[in-house]
């Protein structure tokens, strides 16, 4: 089907669209993780400030979700952190996040981290802006080479447990090991 004009056009595809309009309904919901452990891990490797939220009694710490997934996913902010909401007290490598929200600046091996800033239970909606508008600007995402990134924890004993058992390493065989890549160097296959 062709078309007169560009209005025409835009007119027709507005008629066709309007047909299908979203069912789905807006994410209202705070995606976190599982744990201070492994948000850590998360945030350390994605390179991203980790927003720790922790109230003891449950109506805290359902308003004090709600007031921050309401932040979370603004244009402004969506996809920039990660999230942990904590039911008590919790520790993790020294850090002891307190009551209300935590922004904090993940080791580069997801042990432990620094305080960037904090927010009491009691704090406003624009004051919760202000809080991850000040930990974004205090959060500093250094650049690293994986090798070298791997190599300094290894040098450092850090070892990492998976959920879900690693069958394929991608490195080199060891004796008596199964998985990884061929011995030999890698051929082209494009010829």
């Amino acid at each position: 089907m062709t078309y007169g004009s560009t209005e025409e056009f835009q007119g027709a595809l507005t008629r066709i669209s309007a047909r299908y309009a979203p069912k789905a309904r807006p994410i209202e919901g705070l995606p976190t993780l599982r744990d201070l452990r492994l948000s850590l891990n998360v945030a350390a490797a994605d390179m991203r400030p980790l927003i720790v939220l922790r109230a003891d009694k449950p109506a805290d710490r359902t308003r004090l979700t709600a007031a921050v997934a309401k932040l979370a996913w603004t244009e402004e902010w969506v996809g920039r952190f990660h999230f942990v909401v904590l039911e008590s007290k919790e520790a993790f490598e020294g850090l002891a996040p307190g009551e209300g929200i935590t922004v904090v600046q993940p080791d580069p091996h997801g042990l432990g981290g620094d305080v960037l800033a904090t927010r009491s239970l009691t704090s406003t909606t624009p004051e919760l802006a202000a809080t991850l508008a000040s930990g974004v600007k205090a959060f500093e995402a250094a650049e690293r080479d994986h090798d070298d990134h791997i190599r300094e924890a290894r040098k450092r004993g850090i070892r990492w447990e998976t959920a879900i058992p690693v069958t394929d390493s991608h490195g080199p065989r060891r004796r008596g090991e199964e998985g990884g890549r061929r011995d030999g160097p890698r051929r082209r296959r494009d010829r």
